[in-house]
């Protein structure tokens, strides 16, 4: 047990995340650790509020040669605010993958060596630019997918249509691929002037049930946006 990596979990202990976390690398053998002075990898998986605290009562306790890495989904300012705190010392932006696997992308002062610390453990990615916007990336996209299916319930209810749309959802799921995904970006780049029309029809119905959407302004906005040229990556891919 000399050798086995020891890290040391930080803020939101009892969350999801943090228990997959904790279960993948110590079923690969890592050993968590109370204090932050005997870890080998701090880890902080803190909300935004508290990212800065954690990380000012923990800068002064870490071993020789440690790692403080955060995985809070940090804001470019926080970011910038936790490499100054940590200047000193090995440091490293993060964001993690849970499935099978336990997957990392790391970046900043200390991504080289938290990777060497924790690739026998977990699949490491060191990248460039800031880890921790992938997390805010993909908290977006959760969240915009949450609010569109919210609003068409809600849209749903106004024309009596609720129990189907729910079906209709849940088969959705059901049935899509990544090749679905990719087609929607393919046939929005191509045809999105008959998505304008939709989308016009949608509004004549809606208008007639009293239902005020709260996701049919942003949609259009991001036809408009494309009307004008505005490129979709990976459109063509």
């Amino acid at each position: 047990m000399a050798n086995t990596m020891r890290i040391a979990i930080l803020g939101e202990t009892e969350t999801e995340t943090a228990a997959q976390v904790v279960d993948a690398l110590t079923t690969a053998g890592a050993r968590v650790v109370a204090e932050v002075a005997e870890a080998d990898i701090v880890l902080s998986i803190s909300t935004p509020l508290l990212t800065l605290k954690t990380a000012r009562e923990a800068v002064d306790e870490l071993a020789a040669g440690a790692v403080y890495v955060d995985a809070s989904g940090a804001t470019p300012a926080t970011a910038r605010a936790l490499a100054e705190i940590f200047s000193h010392v090995l440091f490293a932006d993060a964001a993690f993958a849970t499935g099978e696997s336990l997957a990392l992308a790391l970046s900043g002062s200390g991504a080289a060596r938290a990777a060497e610390l924790l690739e026998p453990f977990a699949a490491v990615e060191v990248i460039s630019g800031q880890a921790s916007a992938r997390v805010v990336l993909r908290s977006m996209f959760d969240n915009a997918m949450a609010a569109v299916l919210v609003d068409t319930l809600w849209a749903a209810e106004s024309l009596g249509q609720a129990n189907w749309m729910h079906n209709e959802i849940l088969h959705e799921f059901d049935t899509n691929t990544a090749s679905a995904a990719q087609s929607l970006l393919a046939d929005t780049s191509v045809n999105f002037k008959r998505r304008q029309i939709d989308m016009q029809d949608v509004v004549e119905l809606l208008s007639e049930s009293g239902y005020e959407s709260t996701m049919l302004a942003p949609i259009q906005f991001t036809h408009g946006r494309i009307m004008h040229s505005k490129k979709i990556p990976y459109a063509k891919g």
